[in-house]
């Protein structure tokens, strides 16, 4: 993983660094989706082939929060494998 310092510029703009450009293998002209997690900035690279999947799995993620907001939620032993995890969160 590569990590590198940048800041907005006045007209909104961010530069990353060219080295996180290398590892990530950005193109110019590669589309993103931004989210806002409370302040926090994510980029998400938009790929053709992993586009509905992404979308489908931010709509699980806010789904699960709601629920979670909403005081429901599924208490699992640990112990048990991700796939398993996975299976009662998504299923």
């Amino acid at each position: 993983m590569e990590v590198a310092l940048t800041k907005i510029s006045r007209n909104g703009q961010v530069v990353i660094p060219s080295e996180v450009r290398r590892d990530a293998g950005i193109k110019p002209a590669t589309q993103f989706l931004v989210f806002n997690e409370d302040g926090n900035i994510l980029l998400k690279q938009i790929k053709k082939e992993s586009l509905r999947s992404d979308m489908l799995l931010i709509d699980k993620i806010k789904r699960s929060e709601d629920e979670i907001k909403d005081g429901k939620f599924i208490k699992v032993d640990t112990k048990i494998s991700d796939e398993e995890i996975d299976d009662l969160l998504m299923g």
